[in-house]
């Protein structure tokens, strides 16, 4: 079986997949800058593609069955160019991860930690009791929301477990009940919800009905030393709303690691990820879209995409279907 592994995101992992794989699978990496003749060799007889992005550059593949999308979002993908017997399938795997990562940014957020030991590294005991520092903030007795209870939802009110908060959730169907939380709240009661958190959690999905989610309304709900965590999409929250209320200090903070903007290359490496100058805000932690790209997601990731393509190979039902082609058992 031909399988293209289309994009920088994934060109690299052709020997990490090959290895998971039975004999019989011939691997072919392609960049998206390739030009047109070099796309049309890589993609001749393809049955399968791997990609973040699926756009108009590739060419017409009619032995193209299954489209594997190496992460849960398939925003870059354009369903439209699909042949009429391809399947898209995403992965997860990556919900513990992130799961650490909003642990992280809150923790953070209450002790300082890291701020804490750039200025002892210098020299400074300010931080400490003996010189009068104010106490940090503690996790233990917060209110943290979580708007959007899926995967990634869960894990973090699992993670949350142990450290004395009460979990609230917001969902757009209404979520199983668990242990796990106190309470669950509809979208139409997000301004309730948000108004009652220490941590806002946003974890939903970005659909046509959650971009501009949290806008001007909601972020003027929260309360003034609030702190919002973003581990979703960058559009689930109003960029100039956001950008704004941080600004004007009417919420406490923001940990962010997705982005309105991203690189469209990897020579692209200095894109501004907004149109608003978001570093020389004092109150905002920011990273590059970090949150599930650890060691124990690549691995589950990419074990689940291989099982995907030996499930192709033999004829049987794929797993994580998003949009099902007709060559589908």
């Amino acid at each position: 079986m031909r399988v293209v592994l289309y994009g920088s995101p994934v060109k690299s992992f052709g020997e990490f997949l090959q290895k998971r794989l039975t004999k019989g699978f011939e691997l072919t990496a392609v960049d998206y800058d390739a030009s047109e003749q070099e796309l049309e060799t890589a993609f001749a007889g393809a049955e399968a593609v791997i990609a973040v992005r699926f756009d108009a550059r590739i060419p017409r593949v009619p032995s193209l069955k299954l489209v594997q999308v190496p992460g849960v979002g398939c925003d870059e993908i354009d369903i439209s160019l699909l042949p009429p017997e391809a399947a898209l399938c995403n992965v997860y795997g990556h919900g513990d991860a992130v799961a650490e990562y909003v642990l992280l940014g809150m923790l953070q957020w209450c002790h300082r930690f890291c701020e804490a030991d750039a200025s002892f590294r210098s020299g400074g005991w300010e931080r400490s009791s003996r010189f009068q520092a104010p106490p940090h903030r503690e996790l233990s007795g917060s209110v943290v929301g979580i708007v959007g209870y899926g995967l990634i939802g869960r894990a973090v009110a699992a993670h949350l477990q142990g450290f004395n908060v009460t979990t609230l959730v917001c969902n757009r169907s209404k979520p199983v009940q668990d242990t796990l939380h106190s309470r669950s709240y509809s979208l139409d009661e997000l301004s309730d919800m948000v108004a009652t958190c220490d941590f806002l959690v946003v974890s939903i999905a970005l659909t046509p009905e959650t971009t501009d989610l949290i806008n001007k309304n909601q972020l003027i709900a929260m309360r003034p030393d609030a702190v919002l965590v973003n581990v979703a999409r960058g559009p689930v929250i109003n960029e100039d709303a956001l950008f704004d209320a941080l600004k004007d200090g009417e919420i406490g903070g923001a940990v962010l690691d997705v982005w309105y903007n991203y690189p469209s290359s990897t020579e692209d490496r200095f894109a501004r990820p907004s149109s608003h100058d978001f570093t020389k805000l004092q109150n905002v932690y920011m990273t590059p879209h970090i949150s599930g790209w650890t060691e124990g997601t690549v691995e589950r990731r990419w074990n689940a995409i291989a099982e995907n393509l030996m499930r192709l190979g033999r004829g049987e039902v794929l797993l994580n279907v998003v949009n099902s082609g007709a060559s589908q058992p």
